[in-house]
């Protein structure tokens, strides 16, 4: 835990560095202060036999000291020199030796000065021992000579095996280096940042586009912020939308639910009234077939079959007489017929199926 608060504390120091170096990059030259032209913080300098740790301050460079690569606790001993300093959070720079790089002096026309970073990637492997993906390397521009139009360009180039093994190191002392420079032989010139050309992917970044982008990422973030506030006011309002209308499609479905229980009910009732006659066209066909010597006493319709109850001179006869009408079928006794002795008819009991009307005709 201990670990990740120094880690943080180390980021959010490292980019204020480099937030106040970029702030006062854009200051015009003439209105800088003296004292503030100068690099500011904290030197690792890695030899080919020694580590030496370093300030950077108005005075100039002061070393704090210097550990050999073989000690047994080099780590411990850089670490210790490490918080002697008083400019760490200024920013970090790794410094290498001048011999784990190259530098050359290159003859160019004066037209490759507006891509010169893409024509040095392209011909680094015709102008060094490297392909430009194998390096780290930067450069500037020395002089300039208009009438025979051609610039000089110093180059500086460092392996990427080795930037990467000097990082590692750094990041093992708990450092985040803001620049990666080859130390110069007579101190002279300022040096080249190499990690400023890698992280920039061969373009050359002015500090005014870096103010620029940072500038734009928070007001991407406010621009995010109010169309997502106003979708979810919109979702909001949606769902007030779909829940009014799911209410309204339940209602709907509950009155066509009932409309078809209607309408089944209602089918049932125009079948039962289409397939059965009517009770006055039976007791019509009744009174048209009975003979009027016979007598029903008592007359049940019921599902669709009428039992008949009566008397009758010849029983027998009525099977025939409701055998020929289309409103009744299958006519037959229900009960034996007995003599009835005080008028001498047949009294008798029989039924008949009522005939549906598509059956009739």
């Amino acid at each position: 835990m201990t670990s990740l608060v120094n880690l943080i504390r180390r980021s959010i120091a490292a980019f204020f560095a480099w937030w106040l170096g970029e702030l006062a990059g854009l200051t015009p030259r003439r209105l800088r202060p003296a004292s503030g032209r100068r690099r500011r913080g904290v030197v690792l300098a890695l030899g080919a036999g020694e580590s030496a740790v370093a300030e950077l301050g108005v005075e100039g460079e002061r070393t704090l000291g210097s550990v050999a690569h073989d000690a047994p606790d080099h780590d411990q001993r850089l670490r210790a020199l490490l918080r002697q300093s008083k400019r760490r959070a200024r920013g970090v720079t790794l410094r290498l030796a001048g011999e784990l790089g190259l530098r050359k002096t290159l003859d160019l026309p004066l037209a490759a000065r507006d891509d010169l970073d893409q024509l040095l990637r392209f011909e680094m492997d015709r102008l060094t021992p490297f392909r430009a993906d194998e390096v780290y390397f930067a450069q500037r521009v020395l002089a300039s000579a208009a009438a025979d139009r051609r610039i000089a360009v110093e180059l500086q180039v460092v392996p990427k095996r080795v930037v990467e093994q000097a990082l590692a190191t750094a990041q093992r002392l708990g450092l985040s280096p803001a620049r990666v420079e080859l130390a110069a032989d007579d101190g002279g010139t300022e040096p080249l940042n190499l990690l400023r050309q890698e992280q920039a992917g061969g373009a050359r970044e002015s500090r005014v586009t870096r103010a620029l982008v940072l500038l734009a990422l928070i007001l991407a973030v406010i621009a995010v912020a109010i169309p997502l506030r106003r979708q979810q006011a919109r979702l909001d309002e949606l769902e007030t939308r779909v829940a009014a209308a799911r209410a309204e499609a339940e209602e709907s479905l509950e009155l066509r639910a009932e409309l078809d229980q209607l309408t089944q009910s209602t089918r049932f009732l125009i079948a039962e009234k289409t397939d059965r006659p009517m009770v006055a066209a039976v007791l019509a066909e009744l009174t048209r077939l009975v003979p009027d010597q016979a007598h029903i006493v008592q007359l049940d319709l019921r599902d669709g079959s009428l039992q008949l109850h009566g008397y009758a001179a010849t029983a027998s006869d009525l099977i025939g007489l409701l055998d020929q009408s289309e409103l009744f079928k299958t006519p037959q006794f229900r009960s034996p017929v007995t003599q009835d002795p005080r008028n001498g008819t047949e009294r008798f009991h029989l039924s008949v199926e009522l005939a549906a009307e598509e059956e009739e005709g």
